[in-house]
C-alpha cells in the first residue's frame, strides 16, 4: 500500500510541476498525441508503465 501511495503522490507532483512551469505546452503536447494512432499510444503507455514499475522495483520503497 505504501508503494501505491508513493507512486500516486509522485505522479501528482510530476504532473503538477510541469503544469505549473509550462502551461502553454500542454495544448501542443495534446495536439501531437492526437495525431498518433491507437497502437502507437498503446505502445507508449506500455513503455511508460514498464518504466514506472521498474523504478518502483529498483527503489524498493
Amino acid at each position: 500500500m505504501d508503494k501505491l501511495l508513493f507512486a500516486l503522490g509522485s505522479v501528482a507532483v510530476f504532473e503538477g510541476f510541469f503544469l505549473a512551469i509550462a502551461p502553454g505546452r500542454i495544448p501542443k503536447v495534446l495536439e501531437v498525441l492526437s495525431k498518433l494512432t491507437r497502437v502507437e499510444l498503446s505502445r507508449i503507455g506500455l513503455i511508460v508503465m514498464a518504466a514506472g514499475v521498474a523504478i518502483l522495483m529498483i527503489t524498493d520503497f
